[in-house]
């Protein structure tokens, strides 16, 4: 494994080109508010996306500017991570699958990587970021790529419909601006650049202070409703904490810049100012504090990429500078990263790319024949428990009250707290009024008490969402076993609920999935224990029009309605892509062929599934575990409750292995041996 600290081997960034000033979009609000939202925010202009650009489309410009400026190419990348709030790909069209990252993979062919995305509101880059440290750190990986693009002044439009005066909860929609950003990280062989620290925290108490939702007006449309008050003040003080936390432990490297998440000059002010105050020294103002709101706005989650990219083309950041990032965002959830540069700089405006007038790259074509190198190690990770809702057990069928439940059932059965959770990750895709905003881990950590009642002297309090279709609960299984290996945490909980979104107001259109949650907590293993090995994932996008589902809004009623799309031949390429999965690994496939996997755990989907998949491998039916009786499609919920059926049968006994066997759309194909 290659030692030292992880850097950011190449940014692209992309930014729409219709620019829209506060005035104007002050004077586009139905009722117009008397707020001097220029003078208050610092905003003077932002750019707006949304007539032939949405988010894949922002996303995309920045990837093709990234591998412009990188050595690399598309095949040397080991896993991409797809980071925005925003799915809004098309005009009225909000995609939940197939996921933003496969849909990337086709468009560029990152071929050797695992692809998926993730939601942590503005916090999105920086999680990723959290996340491809793990992978680097834990030898899962040697490249990782976070990507995002974020069209969110869509919300601006809904708002502008809605707010009545300076006081209506939803004016931090005025503050938003489009863009889109990607970066390559890589283990660096130094310790002198790069990442020295990094620490993400989720206060969960305060999650409900800013929610992204499907408006209730007729019109349609989503909106941000945010008590900014309050969030500031939670995310000054309590981030003030972490940033002074890592200053002083950190005493020889003299930090020469903060970049915090760009919202407004008054937050940013006062962040700086209340570090000054618990340092009881002038560390921080305006000359060291950088604010790139004029012409920007608030971006979301690109907002600390966009500000370096701008003042890297001014001539402002050297090698060797230190700069003591700030990240918060709705949760509430807090970061801080010291970083070093190296010749960063340098090669983004004297390398591989070519800048050209307006600062930015021109169209790269991808070439090259990288290859991922062999970096998976056995994960010495295991299930300590399982939630489930076992039968004849009535809960409402709420994303939160589901999962509530099985969180109780996890905690209990590994004799912990929410207290003592170190990483909760939640993969369930269809959630109570479409909230996009915050992660839904995040309200589920306050509902737990995961250590939010204020900052703690802790790097493991962090809550975030993966989203990957009925994949997604793998993907953070092996997300949780890459930051348990890492060294960040100790355990992961994850968890996953699904509901029908259109069982009130489109009946006749369900996705027939079982409206029903589950998890399992993870901890490292200790001395003689076995767990997880060998996950693995595929990609077959031929069939990436074979289950597709967005959101839109019925006209006339404004109610936000599933569009599911979803091809009666799915079943039947998602057996072939299994198989060809299981030919491509000659550890699991010559383990079956020696009869040492005593179970299958396949996905849920239906006994008929089940059967034709056993037939497909050439292997008994009772082989397989199948929980399927008296329920619809298991979805995301596929592993805890097969997981749980060994359990409560008395198998999973040492020695035991069982191959776990996910899919999804996209296609995509995961698989895991488990050992008992």
């Amino acid at each position: 494994m290659k030692n030292g600290n992880t850097i950011i081997e190449s940014i692209g960034d992309y930014l729409p080109p219709t620019v829209v000033s506060s005035k104007e979009v002050l004077e586009g609000c139905v009722n117009e508010p008397r707020f001097p939202l220029e003078r208050i925010t610092g905003i003077k202009e932002r750019r707006m996306a949304g007539e032939k650009e949405f988010a894949l489309d922002l996303a995309k410009k920045a990837i093709r500017a990234c591998l412009d400026r990188s050595k690399y190419t598309a095949k040397d990348i080991d896993v991409v991570i797809c980071c925005n709030i925003s799915h809004y790909d098309a005009p009225d069209k909000y995609s939940f699958e197939p996921s933003s990252a496969i849909k990337l993979h086709k468009e560029f062919g990152f071929d050797n990587a695992l692809v998926f995305d993730i939601s942590n509101a503005c916090a999105g880059v920086f999680t990723g970021i959290y996340l491809a440290d793990a992978y680097l750190k834990s030898d899962a990986a040697e490249r990782v790529m976070v990507v995002s693009g974020e069209y969110i002044t869509h919300l601006t439009k809904t708002a502008q419909k809605e707010i009545v005066d300076f006081k209506d909860p939803r004016m931090a929609c005025l503050t938003l601006g489009d863009s889109g950003v990607a970066l390559i990280l890589e283990r660096s062989g130094r310790e002198d650049v790069g990442f020295h620290a990094m620490e993400m925290l989720t206060l969960g108490d305060h999650s409900g202070l800013c929610i992204a939702k499907a408006t209730d007006f007729t019109h349609g449309g989503a909106i941000m409703l945010t008590e900014s008050a309050r969030l500031a003040d939670v995310a000054v003080k309590e981030g003030s904490k972490q940033l002074v936390r890592m200053i002083t432990e950190n005493p020889d490297k003299e930090v020469d810049v903060l970049l915090t998440h760009q919202t407004s000059k008054l937050s940013i002010q006062a962040g700086y100012r209340e570090v000054n105050r618990i340092l009881d020294k002038q560390k921080f103002s305006s000359e060291n504090t950088i604010n790139n709101l004029a012409e920007r706005g608030n971006t979301s989650s690109t907002s600390h990429i966009i500000a370096i990219m701008d003042n890297i083309r001014k001539g402002n950041f050297q090698p060797g500078q230190n700069i003591l990032f700030s990240v918060n965002a709705s949760g509430v959830t807090l970061g801080a990263s010291l970083y070093t540069f190296d010749d960063l700089p340098k090669r983004l405006l004297n390398g591989n790319g070519h800048m050209n007038g307006n600062g930015h790259l021109t169209d790269a074509s991808l070439n090259g024949n990288g290859q991922r190198a062999e970096a998976n190690s056995p994960r010495r990770v295991v299930i300590d428990a399982i939630g489930t809702i076992p039968a004849g057990v009535e809960v409402r069928k709420s994303t939160f009250d589901l999962t509530d439940y099985v969180a109780e059932q996890c905690l209990a059965g590994s004799k912990l707290s929410g207290d003592d959770v170190d990483l909760l990750i939640f993969s369930g895709v269809y959630r109570d009024e479409f909230i996009c905003e915050p992660a839904i881990a995040a309200l589920i950590a306050g509902n737990i008490k995961m250590r939010s009642d204020n900052y703690r002297n802790s790097t493991n309090s962090f809550a975030l969402d993966v989203m990957n279709g009925a994949l997604g609960f793998l993907n953070s299984i092996d997300a949780g076993c890459s930051a348990i290996n890492s060294g960040k945490v100790q355990n992961a909980l994850i968890l996953t609920a699904e509901i029908e979104n259109n069982k009130e107001t489109l009946p006749d259109q369900l996705l027939g999935i079982e409206e029903t949650a589950s998890g399992v907590l993870l901890r490292k293993a200790q001395e003689g224990e076995q767990g997880f090995s060998d996950i693995v994932f595929e990609k077959y996008t031929e069939g990436i029009d074979k289950w597709i589902v967005s959101s839109t809004w019925m006209e006339g009623t404004g109610t936000t309605v599933i569009q599911p799309e979803l091809d009666e031949k799915a079943e039947d390429v998602f057996i072939d892509c299994i198989v060809q999965t299981l030919e491509k690994y000659e550890n699991i496939k010559q383990l079956l062929n020696d009869g040492k996997i005593t179970k299958i755990i396949p996905q849920q989907i239906s006994e008929s599934f089940i059967l034709r998949l056993s037939q497909a491998m050439g292997l008994p039916k009772d082989l397989f575990v199948d929980v399927t009786k008296d329920r619809k499609d298991l979805f995301t919920s596929s592993i805890a409750y097969g997981m749980q059926q060994l359990k409560e049968e008395g198998q999973g006994n040492p020695g035991d292995i069982a191959l776990i066997i996910g899919v999804g759309s996209g296609v995509q194909v995961g698989c895991a041996l488990y050992h008992f």
